[in-house]
């Protein structure tokens, strides 16, 4: 079922919609997915290939794609480096960093993928303690 979904960057500067067909939701745990996130995971929602509606902030994209190894790419507003949609090299999908979105995502996260490459220190534990905000000062 198509979907609309519509996101930005964290500048403001980037808006964008998108009218596709939600395909996967999962979490990347790939070392290059960490590098580029700078954290655990990326989180991104596979979409059918679909036009990117880019409402503001076009000139501020940009993409990189590895040059060799798997097929990376990222695309990121250059104001504020947030990552945005981008359709994959092969063309058979659009990637969605979760993050962008200022609509709910159609369906839940449902699997990680290069789980493999996760490393020792990567922990969602639910034992560890849990703030709102940040965790107050230790003395």
């Amino acid at each position: 079922m198509s979907t609309t979904l519509a996101g930005s960057c964290f500048c403001g500067v980037v808006h964008y919609r998108i009218q596709s067909t939600a395909e996967r939701f999962y979490y990347c745990e790939c070392a290059q997915c960490r590098k580029m996130t700078g954290s655990i995971a990326a989180t991104n929602l596979r979409l059918a290939p679909a036009p990117i509606e880019w409402q503001s902030g076009a000139k501020h994209i940009r993409v990189f794609r590895a040059a060799d190894g798997r097929d990376f790419t990222r695309c990121f507003c250059t104001i504020c480096g947030s990552g945005l949609p981008y359709l994959n090299r092969p063309g058979d999908a659009l990637v969605v960093p979760a993050g962008s979105l200022d609509t709910l995502p159609p369906m839940a996260v449902e699997r990680r993928v290069f789980a493999a490459e996760r490393p020792d220190w990567a922990s969602f534990a639910s034992r560890l303690p849990a703030h709102v905000g940040f965790a107050p000062a230790s003395h």
